[in-house]
């Protein structure tokens, strides 16, 4: 055991910039090459560097995501904001899937795909049309799931009960 003191600089972990502009990249749903990142690091001589890029990120998302504007101004990333409706896909269309509101315009729709009564504009889709969407939009498949195949058997053994009990003879 060392009888050292260490000073706060000393004990607190070093920051690897790189991994922490990734994360921010994450959180706030920017897409960001890591050479970009890795450029933006090298380049940066400053403390500020992070924090900077934080907000870089902050105003990118904002304009990426214009109906979570003001709550990721706020400091709400934007992974967070998303995650109700990444919660209901993995619900609907199985653990497994994982909805790409960066790249896909199908899954983006749950952003902008409703419409804010009050204003007539875009807005995010409420959770039960995004549900909707899931079910009906034939590039997610949902009627090849175990959720869809379960549902279309419920409609047969319906529809044959109602064939065989009720009087169509």
């Amino acid at each position: 055991m060392s009888d050292t003191i260490k000073t706060p600089e000393q004990e607190a972990p070093k920051v690897n910039p790189v991994e922490a502009m990734k994360t921010l990249a994450h959180n706030y749903q920017v897409p960001m090459s890591d050479g970009t990142i890795q450029q933006i690091a090298e380049s940066a001589k400053d403390s500020n560097v992070l924090p900077a890029f934080e907000e870089h990120m902050k105003t990118s998302a904002q304009g990426l995501y214009p109906t979570f504007a003001k709550q990721i101004a706020a400091g709400i990333p934007t992974a967070l904001l998303l995650d109700p409706y990444r919660q209901v896909a993995k619900r609907v269309l199985g653990e497994q899937f994982e909805p790409d509101f960066v790249g896909n315009t199908v899954h983006a729709k749950a952003l902008h795909g409703g419409m804010d009564p009050a204003t007539g504009r875009p807005a995010p889709m409420g959770l039960d049309q995004w549900t909707e969407h899931l079910k009906t939009h034939p590039s997610f498949g949902w009627a090849n799931t175990e959720n869809g195949m379960a549902a279309r058997n419920d409609v047969l053994r319906t529809i044959h009960e109602a064939f065989t009990n009720g009087g169509m003879q």
